[in-house]
């Protein structure tokens, strides 16, 4: 009988164990934004084949590491994305960057690390 009781009782640790096991664990991935996944993945994008710098934009560039159109033009759009959901408007966007896609692509990373960087003190203060 005693055996039977405390078989039900590790049995039941067990499974209450296991049950909250997954709303402990919070990831990166699972916190992120619709936008910050957006920008995630067009940057991921630049090392398909179809994105690589053809030789005749790499020699136009004098083989620098600089960014060919197609990659500037997705990583511009998902940037748009992400600023604007930042609460900063078209204008204000406009002037903060010139207009530039190459400054804009910058202030979208800049605020992508910001907010990975929120998550993952909010992941280490949960834990």
């Amino acid at each position: 009988m005693k055996k039977q009781i405390l078989s039900l009782v590790l049995c039941g640790f067990c499974i209450l164990s296991c049950s909250t096991e997954n709303m402990a664990v919070n990831n990166v991935e699972s916190m992120k934004s619709d936008e910050m996944v957006h920008f995630d993945k067009a940057m991921k994008s630049l090392m398909n084949p179809e994105n690589l710098s053809t030789p005749e934009e790499k020699a136009k560039n004098g083989n620098s590491t600089e960014l060919n159109d197609r990659s500037k033009e997705i990583l511009y759009l998902a940037s748009k994305k992400l600023i604007s959901a930042n609460g900063i408007s078209e204008q204000e966007l406009a002037s903060r960057t010139s207009n530039s896609k190459e400054q804009a692509i910058s202030l979208a990373q800049k605020i992508y690390f910001e907010k990975y960087n929120e998550i993952q003190k909010k992941i280490k203060s949960e834990n």
